[in-house]
């Protein structure tokens, strides 16, 4: 086989043969076209957190469509790797700080009334790793569940006063505790210290970012969410080596 630089073809050297491939097929990068090299640009901006919309058009000379199609496709990735290696945060002794907020009220709809969106989350302030989901209702049946889910046994578990996070130390077999604060008259407890502010600072982080996407689509959203938890995860690491190394094994090549 060999390569065509100019049409980015292989093509078969066998005089009988003699067929052509496009460089792209079966790739990643078969569908939408782009430049490698601005394939490549923007996916480093993207890892450094810079990909703005103004940024691609003004300094990569990219459509405002296509960045928004490549973020969706590397959102795409985050999700896939945090499904195919979930991570459960806390243990014994350790901190972990809950909370929910509501990101979408209730509003009428050309297809009816669509309902409120919460967002519930949970930092571990030793190890940095978080879970973010989006839930229906804070009801404490929803809540619950997560908990279970996201947080191993053992931790001290802080959170506000709200009624559904009643009887978290009861839960069988996790060997929860439980700190509050009430946020009607203390950011932190003055007699604990017991506070949520580190998680309430990451979710500050999403609704700044959801505003500067003039509100993201309802669709779209747990896909932001894993986006964040993602580099929340893999903080530690280049970013652009760990994208990379995850699309190579969320798309082989076929």
């Amino acid at each position: 086989m060999t390569l065509s630089t100019v049409s980015d073809r292989w093509r078969c050297n066998a005089r009988q043969c003699r067929q052509e491939i496009g460089l792209r097929k079966g790739t990643w990068l078969e569908w939408p076209r782009m430049e490698f090299r601005a394939v490549i640009l923007f996916i480093y901006c993207w890892s450094k957190n810079v990909a703005k919309s103004n940024f691609c058009s003004e300094e990569l000379s990219i459509s405002h469509t296509t960045a928004v199609d490549w973020k969706n496709f590397l959102r795409e990735v985050c999700t896939w790797r945090l499904f195919q290696t979930p991570t459960v945060i806390g243990g014994p002794g350790l901190h972990i700080e809950i909370d929910e907020t509501l990101i979408s009220h209730r509003k009428n709809h050309a297809g009816g009334v669509l309902p409120q969106q919460w967002i519930f989350g949970g930092i571990c302030r030793e190890t940095k790793q978080v879970f973010m989901y989006t839930v229906p209702d804070r009801t404490a049946a929803n809540l619950m569940d997560t908990i279970q889910v996201c947080i191993a046994p053992g931790p001290i578990i802080i959170s506000d006063m709200w009624a559904s996070y009643q009887g978290i130390e009861t839960v069988s077999d996790m060997n929860y505790t439980r700190e509050m604060v009430n946020h009607t008259e203390n950011c932190v407890d003055p007699t604990t210290g017991a506070h949520t502010l580190t998680i309430e600072s990451l979710r500050h982080v999403y609704k700044m970012q959801n505003k500067r996407q003039c509100d993201t689509h309802r669709s779209l959203v747990d896909s932001y969410l894993c986006e964040l938890v993602w580099r929340q995860k893999y903080r530690k690491t280049e970013l652009l080596v760990q994208i990379t190394n995850d699309i190579s094994q969320f798309h082989p090549l076929q």
